[in-house]
């Protein structure tokens, strides 16, 4: 991804598989210092509105890139283009 997302959010119903997701991806944003906001939301009608099927969820800016797994550091780094 060329463009580095405004907003990332971590979608689940706050299991540790979830909190494990935003840990993942909050320390990659901090660590390459980049300046977007990583936000836990626990909310199903957000997941349904997205489509999303399976938790955790990693979105985009409103674009579902994760779905159902626990994402590595080298996976986010990937898709955030600073791999």
């Amino acid at each position: 991804m060329s463009d580095t997302p405004k907003t990332i959010e971590i979608l689940g119903p706050g299991c540790s598989r979830c909190k494990e997701t935003y840990r993942v991806v909050q320390h990659v944003v901090e660590s390459a210092g980049l300046s977007c906001q990583v936000i836990k939301n626990e909310s199903i009608d957000r997941m349904v509105e997205l489509g999303l099927m399976a938790s955790p969820g990693v979105v985009f800016d409103g674009r579902v890139v994760i779905s159902g797994h626990i994402p590595k550091t080298e996976e986010v780094k990937q898709l955030l283009g600073i791999a």
